[in-house]
Parts: C-alpha cells; structure tokens; sequence
C-alpha cells in the first residue's frame, strides 16, 4: 500500500546513527533550563530583532557544530578536547578546555538552582485544588532543600538512569510552550489594557548584548558534537548539514515560539524566569512549575557529572598524575561543586544575569571561540576559498558580541 513505504522511511529515519536521530538529540542536549529565559530576551530586543537575533544565533551555532563534526570525522579523535588538542599541538588545551567546561557547568548549575528556587515556593504556596492551604516557603530554604536532596544523586560517577528522565526535558518545554501560547492572547489583551506596548525593535546596543549572550546560551549543545559525529553512519558532509541544521532549525522554532508567546503576554514587565510573571493560583502554569521542577530536578546530577569531572581532570593534572578519575575523587569533587553552586544561588536571585554571563563569556567560547581555532587550524585549507573567511568572521563576531555584553554589564 501507499502508506507502509511512507512509515517504512519514517521508521529509518528514526533508527539510531540516522540524521534525524542525530538531529533530536542535539535538540535534547540543548533544551533546558535556561530556554525559560527566552520571552526576557526578547523583551530586551523586540520580536523582529529578537526574531534576527535568534536566527543568526542558531546558524553560526550550526556552522560551530558541523566544524567539529567534521574535524572528528576526519581525524577520528573521540572528543572535543581531544580536536582542539590536535588543532593547536599543545596538551594544555585540553586543560583549558576543561576549565571552561567547568566553568560553563558551574554556571548551568547556578542556573538550575535558582529556577528550583523559583519554582518550589510557587508550587507550595498555592497546591492545584488545594488554594487556601498552602505553604510558605522562601526561595533560599527552597534552594538549600533541594541541593540536600540531589547531593546523593551527585555523588555516583554514573547516573545513567536519570538520563532518561533528562530527555523528557524537551517535551515538558513543549507543553509549556503550548500552554503559553494558549494564554497569550488574553494576556496580550490585558497588557494593551494596561498600556503596555509590544516592541518590535529596540535598537539599544546594550540590551542587545545581553539578549545574544542568553539566546547564545539556549543552543548551547556544542559539548554532544563530537559523540553525536561519532554516532552517524555515513558521516559525509552533506549528512553533518542534515543533522545539525535540522536540529539547530527544531530548538530555534521552540525557542522563537517561547520567547514570542512569553513577551506577548507580559511586555516590558517580563521577569528573567518568565513563570515568575504568571499569578500562582493558574493551574496550567502550577502544572509547568511542577512538572520542570521535577525534571530539573532529576538533570542537576548530570550537569553536575562532566562539571565534576573537569574538577578532577584539572586536579591531577596539577600534580602532573594521569590516574584515571576514581569514583571517590568524583565523589569529593561534585560535593565541593554543589556546594558552591548552591552558595551562588543563595546570594543571586536574578537568574537572567548568570545566563548573560555563562551565555556571554563560557557558552560562547565554547560555541564560537574554539571552533574558530579548530577551523582555522585544521578545516581551513579544505574549505572553498569562497567559505573560509566568512564562515571564520561568523564566529567571532557572534564570540565578540558576547564577551563585550559581558564587559558590558560590569561597565555597568
């Protein structure tokens, strides 16, 4: 029949090392937390900037992802560390890979922490069909809480049945985003009613910063690159396009319907975590809180793993040991980072600033930075020579743009 060929090739495409494969799970790897910051960012910008914004941001990342794909394609290397090693002939890369990727998870962390110190207050305060018999809890009691909690999930150096749960991440994203833009419409009205006027440009520089920087962050899925290469079969580089085009094309249709329908309905007064916004008694958005509360719960020891991790690594390389990472060193290490993270969240608030930051200085060396390096390195004389010196100002301008939103917000 005419349908059993039509599901045949749905059922490839969705077998394992296919591209559309490959595609889903850069798209899991970057939906998170931090897309919840996405209607702030566009209320910084306007819709058709932040629209711009966004797109830009999603094809230089893919152009980052398909430079390490294809750089691990063509020098069989198993890591990203292991490319920008080769790429620059010095051990120390990997070093200094490590300290941003610690960095990076650090912040990531920080971030998680502070959206569970949004959302659990919120969740207490007014249980669904239970409004008049809530809980008062304040956020940092929230945050010391949780961490307790998730510290013996941290302390394991493999936690692989909670990944499981972490792919759920994107389909709650997905009902958040339907019920968002489900309320929007009466929201938007509100807001007219109000006064409050709908942006569609904001040529401020400065706002414009700090918005890339936090779109910058919400596709950051660079670290998955090199384990998502090695898992395509037949890694030409036309299916490299395929896969990371496509995966970059689904989390930016996401982000721009979250960020768009979360500016509708609030306007200027959008908060950094936009479920701030959203009275406390609505029981689709007490389900949202609830249901990423869970799951962020649930993915704060696997962003707490390669953070710990990169402890570690840096630790025995400073007393020059090449020891394998045993699990009580892991042990220590995640406990150490928890708790600083924790401290972090304690004393900052505003979640839309650490995203500024980890987007604007860590994400995006990750993103732009080093990938530049790796192209310009290794990738270079195989590229059309029409190609080399775009592709290569892409990345730095999206890289300067971000290290000068950080620069800017402490000028100010």
């Amino acid at each position: 029949s005419a349908t059993r060929p039509l599901f045949s090739r749905w059922s490839e495409s969705m077998q394992p090392g296919n591209p559309w494969t490959c595609s889903l799970a850069l798209t899991a790897t970057a939906l998170g937390a931090g897309a919840l910051g996405m209607p702030f960012a566009f209320s910084l910008t306007g819709i058709v900037l932040g629209l711009l914004t966004l797109t830009l941001a999603g094809m230089v990342t893919a152009l980052s992802l398909q430079i390490l794909m294809v750089a691990a394609r063509y020098t069989g290397v198993k890591s990203y560390a292991a490319v920008l090693e080769l790429s620059l002939g010095s051990s120390l890369a990997s070093v200094v890979l490590d300290i941003m990727v610690l960095l990076n998870g650090f912040g990531s962390m920080t971030c998680i922490l502070i959206f569970e110190g949004d959302f659990l207050p919120s969740i207490f305060a007014a249980p669904l069909g239970m409004q008049g018999y809530g809980l008062s809890l304040h956020r940092n009691v929230a945050v010391i809480v949780l961490a307790l909690l998730v510290w013996p999930l941290t302390l394991p150096s493999d936690p692989s049945a909670l990944r499981y749960v972490a792919a759920t991440v994107p389909a709650a994203l997905i009902v958040t985003i339907g019920i968002v833009l489900w309320d929007a419409p009466e929201l938007y009205q509100a807001a007219e009613e109000r006064g409050d006027s709908i942006v569609l440009w904001n040529p401020n520089l400065r706002s414009w910063l700090q918005a890339a920087a936090i779109m910058v962050n919400a596709f950051a899925n660079i670290q998955n690159a090199v384990p998502t290469a090695n898992e395509l079969e037949r890694p030409t580089v036309k299916r490299i396009i395929k896969a990371t085009v496509n995966g970059q094309f689904l989390i930016w249709l996401l982000l721009g319907s979250l960020g768009i329908g979360g500016y509708l309905s609030w306007g200027s007064a959008t908060k950094g975590d936009f479920l701030l916004n959203y009275p406390q008694d609505r029981p689709e958005i007490w389900t949202c809180r609830l249901m990423l509360a869970i799951i962020v719960y649930c993915v704060l020891p696997l962003a707490t793993l390669p953070t710990a991790k990169s402890v570690a690594q840096i630790l025995l390389s400073l007393v020059g040991s090449r020891r394998h990472v045993s699990g009580t060193l892991h042990a220590v290490c995640a406990t150490i980072v928890l708790a600083l993270c924790t401290a972090t969240a304690l004393k900052v608030s505003d979640v839309a600033s650490v995203l500024g930051v980890v987007g604007g200085l860590l994400a995006s060396s990750l993103l732009f930075w080093f990938p530049a390096i790796i192209f310009w390195k290794l990738l270079w004389p195989m590229q059309p020579k029409m190609f080399r010196w775009p592709v290569l100002l892409l990345l730095l301008l999206l890289g300067t743009s971000c290290w000068a939103s950080v620069a800017a917000g402490f000028v100010e």
